[in-house]
């Protein structure tokens, strides 16, 4: 049975609080817009406050957020962008979406 929308934001807040404290994290797309389908995947951009996105970032952050989509019985796309690579994309239609309608988790 899946989780209520509630219950998997929170697993989503809960995981990225551990391994990633000061991350900004936002979920986009159709689920944060309320018109997502039973098998929409969950959008979520995480904004680190760091000079540049390594591949350990990947390793560290994704993954476990896979593994909890996984776990879940949910598809994550996971988003990564360092604070200025994000703010350097502000003129794009997809950094305006997500400002637009993303909700901050």
């Amino acid at each position: 049975m899946k989780k209520s929308k509630e219950k998997i934001l929170k697993a989503i807040k809960l995981k990225l609080k551990t391994i990633a404290p000061d991350a900004r994290v936002m979920l986009f797309g159709s689920r944060a817009r309320g018109d997502a389908k039973p098998d929409s995947d969950w959008d979520i951009l995480v904004i680190l406050d760091k000079s540049k996105v390594e591949p350990a970032d990947f390793d560290n952050i994704s993954y476990p957020l896979y593994e909890l989509g996984w776990q879940e019985g949910e598809l994550f796309s996971v988003k990564l962008y360092t604070k200025s690579e994000w703010e350097k994309r502000d003129f794009t239609p997809f950094y305006k979406n997500i400002e637009k309608e993303g909700i901050l988790l």
